[in-house]
């Protein structure tokens, strides 16, 4: 049943935390007019409804009866759309981000759109995603709207992944912008245990049904996104003890990466990409915690590592390789699907500014020349 718009003003005022007095400031009109528009004991005047759609970013149709009214043909077309306007460039990244904001403005709760809207929204908002990610210009301002947009998630959403990536979403951003207090606030609504995932529940469920097969399949997925959560927090523990000026202790963590990497894909072809995470390189991030204690020689020596690497799994990588080791061996996990674009991925790790001391080096200049011709 739609709301009427003294309801449907109500639902929106309180969803963006503005008081009576706050919204009738906006609209230049007394508190008492917002209470009875309320109230239901009056009603805007039709000069006000396109100024009211302003104030709550939403088009003018929702406060007549259509608001929380969810038309998903209608919806996934939004979303398809706005995916076809990607590309490489933060300004297109930003029009998807548009084009996902004009669809929430006439479909102002829909969990769908809100979902892939903050997901768009930390990739342009977020600083530490880099100049290739972040957009400068408009950052802060989208932060502000995700605030906005991951408080509704968590307050109407029903699947739990959901509202926990909304708070994740807000730990990174508060802690970015420096709102610590309101980030401890978020981090603190996640769990202490982290086996408790779809995957590992799925797994107790098909033991108690005897499928075994399903329950190693649960297993092996629930083990997957646990492995990669440990790669990357030893590399963050190890960039941790790397700004503490710890650099045995940072090097030992980096360098168990590759010990682990070993234990769990020893049997492979090819040894997957794991080392190459969000938190960067791992094969970079020794070079540069070598170069921070003045090693430019063996710096050098595990940028060849990275370089070497990464020509020779592009010549052996096939779209169809996967990992075999009994650990995923039935997940089909495509840990080689994260090799796409890998040239313009080498060039840029080499040209990071950590590493504009070594651009006078002849060995620096073969490795750059090396990952520039690297086939396309």
């Amino acid at each position: 049943m739609s709301l009427t718009i003294g309801q449907t003003i109500k639902k929106l005022r309180k969803e963006r935390n503005f008081t009576q007095e706050e919204l009738a400031e906006q609209l230049n009109i007394t508190a008492q007019a917002v209470s009875k528009w309320e109230n239901e004991t009056g009603m805007p005047d039709i000069s006000q409804i396109v100024p009211i759609a302003s104030v709550f970013g939403i088009s003018a149709d929702v406060l007549f009866g259509t608001y929380g009214v969810n038309d998903d043909d209608e919806v996934q077309k939004i979303i398809e759309n706005a995916y076809r306007l990607t590309g490489d460039t933060v300004e297109s990244k930003k029009r998807v981000y548009d084009e996902l904001q004009n669809g929430l403005r006439r479909y102002p709760n829909n969990i769908i759109l809100l979902v892939n809207s903050l997901e768009r929204g930390i990739a342009l908002s977020y600083p530490e995603n880099g100049p290739e990610h972040y957009d400068e210009i408009h950052g802060e301002e989208i932060y502000q709207e995700c605030i906005r947009q991951a408080n509704l998630i968590i307050s109407y959403a029903k699947n739990a992944g959901d509202v926990l990536r909304a708070h994740m979403i807000m730990v990174l951003l508060h802690s970015a912008y420096g709102e610590i207090e309101k980030a401890w606030e978020h981090a603190n609504k996640f769990p202490g245990r982290p086996d408790f995932t779809i995957h590992n529940m799925c797994g107790y469920i098909s033991h108690a049904e005897k499928n075994y097969s399903a329950e190693a399949y649960h297993l092996q997925n629930d083990f997957s996104y646990h492995l990669t959560a440990i790669f990357d927090d030893v590399i963050l523990l190890g960039e941790a003890y790397r700004r503490m000026r710890k650099y045995d202790e940072a090097l030992k963590m980096f360098f168990s990466v590759f010990s682990f990497m070993e234990l769990v894909f020893g049997d492979e072809k090819v040894m997957p990409p794991v080392q190459n995470t969000d938190s960067g390189d791992v094969y970079a991030l020794i070079a540069k915690t070598y170069i921070e204690m003045g090693d430019a020689e063996n710096a050098l020596s595990w940028l060849k590592k990275m370089v070497d690497y990464d020509i020779d799994i592009r010549s052996q990588f096939k779209d169809d390789m996967y990992v075999e080791t009994p650990l995923l061996r039935d997940v089909k996990y495509n840990f080689y699907s994260k090799l796409e674009d890998n040239k313009k991925r080498l060039s840029s790790k080499l040209n990071r500014t950590e590493f504009d001391c070594l651009k006078n080096n002849d060995r620096f200049t073969s490795l750059l020349n090396r990952a520039n011709d690297m086939d396309d």
